[in-house]
């Protein structure tokens, strides 16, 4: 593949890491609303249960996007240094690119996002934790 190759088909993988990160944020904006309305209504345990699953499952989502970025980025920079090894001149874009992700000497095989991303994924979970399973303030609910 040629620089213009390489650098498509990362585009191509950027925008559909797009589109699934925004499902995860509508996910947990939906999150966020049925714990606000378990919280109105009083939810028994079986109904804090189930959306503790969701919630869960929403985050796990957001991560799995986070740990494919993780990778796009990371294989964009590895194709570019091979080809760069290889004798072919690049850019001083793509040259930029190698030197911003860590100039990969293997393809990623990590599993995990950045750890900004955890921590972010972490927080926003303990949020929606807390606000199930944690006890309102007096009269937080009542009309």
């Amino acid at each position: 593949m040629n620089e213009f190759e390489i650098l498509s088909v990362s585009q191509a993988q950027f925008q559909q890491n797009a589109s699934y990160t925004i499902a995860v944020f509508i996910l947990l904006a939906i999150n966020f609303y049925l714990v606000r309305r378990s919280r109105e209504l009083n939810f028994p345990t079986y109904g804090k249960a189930m959306i503790s699953f969701f919630s869960l499952i929403s985050v796990y989502g957001g991560i799995q996007v986070a740990t494919f970025l993780r990778a796009f980025q990371h294989n964009t920079a590895l194709n570019l240094k091979q080809l760069k090894e290889s004798g072919t001149p690049i850019s001083e874009v793509s040259e930029a690119s190698i030197e911003f992700f860590g100039n990969p000497s293997a393809p990623f095989s990590a599993g995990i996002p950045d750890i900004p991303q955890i921590i972010f994924y972490v927080v926003i979970l303990l949020i929606l934790m807390v606000g199930i399973w944690g006890k309102a303030p007096d009269g937080a609910y009542t009309k």
